[in-house]
């Protein structure tokens, strides 16, 4: 018993459970047995099913970018011509207005994993970025009838681009791209 006891303790954590009441059972199904009859344990840690592979995108390390003398307005917007999208959006809630566009560089092809700040507050983990075709979308609320129109401050930043600064009030859902050239 003493080596049985011995054995679990080497074996992984999760696997200790198992090993515990299958060691109660046999102890207890030993007084029972007669000496010649030695009841034989073996435990195996159960497999754990393979993790499926998630695609990671990495969030540019920083702080906030520098807020700028001057902001890009609304209707510098540029035309792009995107690719065809492999999924749809999500539409917005009601009560929301959407800001959306395509961030790509300087030859006109997109830019992946864009941050998309609002406020003068660092990229961080849960911050939106751009998909494959340089698509963002970020979702704000609507104003009411009754409320005093918001501004807000909107920047895209990937190390190794100029980062866009956007200030707009927006009085409905807008559509907003941009270049982001290389540094």
């Amino acid at each position: 018993m003493n080596s049985l006891l011995a054995q679990l303790r080497a074996l992984d954590p999760r696997a200790r459970i198992g090993a515990a009441a299958a060691i109660g059972l046999l102890a207890v199904g030993a007084v029972a047995c007669s000496p010649a009859a030695t009841p034989v344990a073996s435990a195996s840690p159960t497999p754990e099913p393979p993790a499926t592979p998630a695609r990671v995108r990495i969030t540019p390390v920083g702080t906030a970018a520098p807020r700028p003398a001057t902001f890009v307005s609304i209707d510098k917007s540029i035309p792009v011509s995107p690719p065809p999208a492999p999924r749809s959006s999500p539409t917005p809630e009601p009560g929301l207005w959407r800001l959306e566009g395509y961030i790509v560089d300087d030859s006109g092809k997109p830019i992946e994993n864009v941050c998309v700040v609002i406020g003068p507050v660092p990229c961080t983990q849960y911050s939106p970025k751009t998909d494959e075709r340089g698509h963002y979308f970020v979702d704000i609320a609507a104003a009411g009838t009754n409320t005093v129109l918001l501004a807000y401050d909107f920047y895209f930043e990937i190390p190794g681009r100029q980062t866009v600064w956007l200030r707009m009030t927006p009085q409905g859902s807008t559509t907003f791209n941009a270049v982001l050239k290389g540094t």
